[in-house]
């Protein structure tokens, strides 16, 4: 299979040019024996970082939130990004939980209301990993782990609207 490089390159810097805030986690880019790191993640923040800083109007007001597993990890293999404010969540998922919810309250619109706490979301990541098993049935899909990227935002949705449906009759 040939990789078509500039398809990737021109998707991610669609990606780059639409978003105003975007998530970076490089603890994904890890390696499991006998297989080969995944570099969308890293190529996605360098788009978005010269976006920032080569860009003009609305491109030089993005914003990033880097995050790694470990502190200071970066250095050794992505020392170009020194400088840039990197949470770290340790790989548990209440921590990395904590840092994307306080990075996005952070952000938020001075009007707009508080988000929930990193202990509710964490209990509402629980509810939804307990019911995706439903609704992956239902609909009779694949695994979370094999579903399309359309798939799994079906299947988010589908279960934002079930909360939001009991939440009302309650």
């Amino acid at each position: 299979m040939r990789l078509n490089v500039k398809a990737v390159y021109h998707r991610g810097l669609g990606a780059a040019e639409a978003g105003d805030r975007t998530i970076h986690d490089l603890s994904r880019v890890e390696v499991r024996r006998g297989e080969l790191p995944r570099f969308n993640l890293p190529m996605g923040l360098g788009l978005h970082l010269d976006a920032r800083r080569f860009g003009s109007g609305r491109q030089t007001r993005k914003r990033a939130l880097i995050l790694e597993a470990i502190g200071h990890r970066y250095d050794q293999v992505l020392s170009d990004i020194s400088g840039q404010d990197i949470e770290t969540h340790a790989k548990r998922i209440d921590q990395a939980i904590a840092c994307v919810r306080n990075w996005l309250s952070d952000h938020r619109r001075a009007d707009a209301p508080p988000l929930p706490g990193p202990k509710a979301l964490l209990r509402d990541y629980g509810r939804f990993q307990r019911e995706v098993v439903t609704i992956v049935k239902e609909h009779r899909l694949d695994p979370l782990s094999k579903l399309t990227h359309s798939d799994y935002l079906f299947v988010v949705r589908d279960s934002i609207e079930s909360e939001a449906r009991r939440r009302a009759a309650a």
